[in-house]
């Protein structure tokens, strides 16, 4: 269920600038992906995180409360996973909703585990114990970027982690119907939380620019309690 986003290139500094990361595809997009979802950039085209956790806590008005508790134990170890791969926060906390709704113990029926639902082997390549609530976070995370590395567009590294990154090719989501309903379920709600916050602009897939990103400082030491 985790697969590497576009070539990365160091322009002086710690600035590492991803001019193919798009969480929009320049390529062709089905029609089904085409509501308003988010544009992450401000004006300048720049994500720059601040002080590594870029969306402090704040519940939202469209989860389970008790789906909400989980969330609020696990937002910090989230967040710092997110820096520390160097992912946009939102981004991984739609998907971990989306894998796991935060149950650090849900299991699938293929025997993906925890709250980012890593796969026995995966969770070995990553050298992580998937049972571990925080090094799932952080295997999920890591995970994540290699298939944005890998990929180079947000839609294309969620098809490969919902999928496998061997079933994306030629640039295009797999038609596969649990996966494209995965990646619009992780864009709907990164977009859902984007407005409840009030971080990132609704835009669409037309006209996304390059992104530079400030590389987040390392991800502070968490703690995480299981309901």
């Amino acid at each position: 269920m985790l697969a590497s986003f576009g070539a990365l290139a160091v322009e002086g500094g710690d600035v590492i600038r991803w001019d193919a990361l798009a969480p929009f595809s320049d390529i062709a997009v089905p029609a089904w992906m085409r509501p308003p979802l988010l544009s992450m950039w401000p004006e300048e085209g720049r994500y720059i995180p601040s002080d590594c956790i870029t969306v402090p806590y704040r519940p939202v008005g469209f989860l389970a409360h008790d789906i909400e508790d989980r969330r609020r134990a696990a937002y910090t170890a989230m967040s710092a996973a997110a820096c520390d791969a160097g992912i946009p926060v939102g981004l991984f906390d739609a998907l971990v909703l989306t894998e796991s709704a935060y149950n650090p113990r849900a299991i699938s029926s293929k025997q993906a585990y925890g709250l980012t639902q890593l796969m026995p082997g995966t969770a070995g390549d990553l050298g992580v114990d998937r049972y571990d609530p925080v090094q799932n976070l952080r295997g999920g995370a890591r995970y994540l970027r290699a298939q944005l590395d890998r990929f180079g567009k947000v839609h294309l590294a969620l098809a490969a982690y919902n999928a496998g990154p061997g079933r994306v090719k030629g640039g295009q989501i797999p038609p596969i119907a649990e996966t494209k309903a995965y990646v619009r379920n992780v864009l709907d709600k990164w977009a859902r939380l984007a407005g409840r916050h009030q971080v990132l602009a609704i835009g669409d897939f037309a006209g996304s620019p390059a992104v530079s990103i400030v590389p987040t400082r390392p991800a502070r030491v968490a703690s995480l309690q299981i309901f």
